[in-house]
């Protein structure tokens, strides 16, 4: 039995998932800054943003568990966008739940654009 072509397969498995589970982290974070100017500008209210925000989060997360995935993030760039998604997740629902107002949400969502988004930074009113 060859182990040594069965490690390095498995490494090679193991960068693939990794890369694969940031790219559907990014993807979850980029349909929220994809609203976010619209929402800054006023195009579109909190409860709207607040929606997508948890729902992008929710639909990365049901992709990782029909994926057979538990959760653990595969990379350390994995590790830091999971705090992003906690923190959509946390602003979002906080939201919905009347913790905090729309200028909280606005506050995260003009920093999750300067971070994430390729448009002009918009300050919120």
């Amino acid at each position: 039995m060859n182990t040594h072509g069965n490690s390095a397969g498995s490494g090679a498995a193991a960068s693939t998932a990794a890369s694969d589970q940031v790219q559907r982290m990014r993807e979850a974070i980029a349909q929220v800054v994809a609203l976010g100017p619209r929402f800054l500008d006023g195009g579109t209210d909190a409860d709207h943003m607040a929606h997508t925000m948890v729902d992008a989060v929710r639909h990365y997360a049901q992709q990782e568990h029909q994926l057979g995935y538990d959760g653990a993030a595969h990379s350390a760039e994995a590790t830091q966008l999971q705090q992003v998604l906690a923190e959509l997740m946390a602003c979002g629902s906080g939201y919905l739940a009347q913790r905090c107002d729309a200028a909280c949400v606005a506050r995260t969502i003009n920093y999750m654009v300067h971070e994430f988004g390729t448009q002009q930074l918009r300050t919120p009113s």
